[in-house]
């Protein structure tokens, strides 16, 4: 099978250069296509000018993370047959390709693979595929901040894979389009990996976390540098996006079961996270009610999308 990466790039400074560096010097042979999205912080000429074995895709504005996706997406060789998408701050080992590639040609079936993301230095788990918690819906990025020794060392399917280094068999990726679309456009940024994922399984292609296929992720460009939650340190547009794209993932993507066993605790759940969200970054509710139109659309989306029950899912 051939493979192919798109990296998205928002002025990601020194982290980009390690990023396509490590995707050139893969042992499996891959495409890649760098999708800058309006950078200026000088990472824009690298999309301008390639180095080689790069196809640049500089785009006159920032499309965001699913824009510049789907950006990529087009870019890419139609022959291509497994596709990578990554962050950045997202640097995989050598062998990442060739070990995703080895699992689905033995697992036909899968639709996609989950990497074993590790913080630098490789003592801290960043990601071993993304769950959903079992009541309130919230994304889980398993092993997330703990100790990476030991842990999550045999393959297992999960919801999704962090969007900061996803692996989906083309095949897959057309099952799970909504009107063409594979990203929601409308998106931006944050939730579009566990929409993705959450489609492709649905549509009986099951994502398989693969602990032998190793990424370097640095987690958190794109917030200000500090402690606590990521969504207070964000931009106020960012923040809401992670809402809103919350709200239209499980509009879109939630079965009837699911949603009427939860709704006692779902509902007054979303209530306290948004009252806790705006008390503590008031600016986010303007940007918020600008953002729910996504939601609109994704609920007007049901009827195109093959929806089952979480627990058959993973």
């Amino acid at each position: 099978m051939r493979a192919g990466a798109v990296v998205v790039n928002f002025n990601g400074g020194d982290d980009l250069p390690r990023c396509l560096d490590a995707l050139r010097a893969q042992t499996a042979p891959v495409g890649v296509v760098l999708v800058d999205c309006a950078s200026s912080d000088g990472t824009r000429s690298l999309a301008e000018r390639p180095p080689a074995g790069v196809v640049g895709v500089p785009l006159a504005r920032n499309a965001g993370y699913a824009g510049g996706c789907a950006a990529g997406l087009a870019a890419l060789d139609p022959a291509v047959e497994v596709i990578g998408f990554f962050n950045p701050d997202c640097a995989p080992a050598a062998d990442f390709f060739a070990v995703c590639l080895d699992l689905l040609a033995r697992r036909p079936d899968a639709g996609g693979v989950a990497a074993r993301l590790e913080r630098p230095g490789g003592e801290v788990l960043d990601s071993c595929g993304q769950v959903l918690t079992p009541l309130l819906l919230r994304v889980r990025d398993r092993g997330y901040g703990g100790p990476a020794a030991g842990r999550f060392a045999e393959p297992a399917t999960v919801l999704a894979a962090c969007g900061a280094a996803m692996v989906y068999r083309r095949a897959a990726l057309t099952a799970a389009a909504v009107e063409g679309e594979v990203f929601p456009a409308d998106y931006f940024a944050f939730w579009e990996d566990l929409d993705l994922g959450w489609r492709v399984s649905a549509a009986g292609w099951p994502v398989v976390y693969e602990p032998r296929a190793v990424a370097t992720h640095r987690r958190g460009a794109t917030a200000a540098p500090g402690g606590g939650r990521l969504i207070f340190r964000r931009p106020p547009e960012l923040a809401a996006a992670v809402l809103a794209n919350r709200w239209a993932t499980l509009v879109r993507n939630l079965h009837p079961v699911d949603f009427w066993l939860r709704l006692p605790l779902l509902l007054p759940g979303e209530v306290a996270m948004v009252i806790w969200v705006l008390v503590r970054h008031p600016r986010v509710l303007g940007r918020l009610r600008a953002a729910l139109p996504r939601v609109r659309r994704a609920a007007a989306q049901r009827p195109l999308i093959r929806r089952r029950p979480l627990a058959g899912l993973r």
